[in-house]
């Protein structure tokens, strides 16, 4: 049912990984394993028939595929915006991840997300708290100026990263929670029109 007094934003964490056969990518940029293909499948079964109004997802590939279980199960074949920004914490210095063209391989339906900090080119860190706060706060705003309320976003993304990004959605200091989030686990955060915010779900 459509809620229109809070935006929902789902936050998902990505399939199993392994970083054994990396192929051409950087050695931060996993690949799913058998398993974790098969959880994409589940995750998209689990998911079909819930009304979803954007995809955002990080642009390391094992966050990509998990938004294509995701997409690939809806009629529609909605489109996954990339979001470098929203890269594992502590990444190669200098990768941001894959690019549009590369990720199409996998998904046509495919399109970069605007550059959040307004840089010609992805210029950011990701090591330390503030440019993880940072990072998380940019796209939360994004989220807010993009999408209002009674709709629904999922925000495919990283264990590290999910830990700055749910806070941050809630309006809570990051570092005061730590969340130990399962993979392809779905945890909700609901930003209401009186100024509340709900977490309304963990590793559901």
């Amino acid at each position: 049912m459509e809620n229109y007094d809070s935006l929902e934003i789902l936050f998902i964490r990505h399939a199993q990984t392994d970083y054994t056969d990396i192929g051409d990518r950087d050695p931060s940029d996993g690949e799913l394993t058998e398993v974790g293909e098969k959880q994409c499948n589940l995750l998209g079964e689990k998911l079909k028939d819930v009304k979803i109004d954007g995809y955002i997802s990080s642009s390391l590939l094992r966050a990509f595929k998990t938004a294509v279980g995701v997409c690939k199960a809806k009629a529609d074949e909605p489109v996954i915006e990339i979001c470098p920004e929203i890269i594992e914490c502590g990444c190669t210095p200098g990768y941001y991840g894959c690019s549009e063209e590369y990720l199409n391989k996998y998904y046509k339906n495919t399109k970069m997300c605007k550059n959040l900090f307004g840089n010609k080119k992805y210029e950011f860190g990701c090591e330390s708290v503030e440019d993880n706060n940072r990072r998380a706060q940019k796209l939360i705003d994004y989220i807010r100026d993009n999408y209002t309320f009674g709709q629904r976003v999922a925000v495919f993304s990283h264990h590290g990263m999910l830990e700055y990004l749910i806070p941050t959605a809630l309006g809570i200091k990051t570092r005061d929670f730590f969340f130990a989030l399962d993979n392809i686990s779905v945890t909700q955060v609901d930003i209401c029109k009186d100024g509340n915010r709900v977490l309304r779900c963990v590793n559901k």
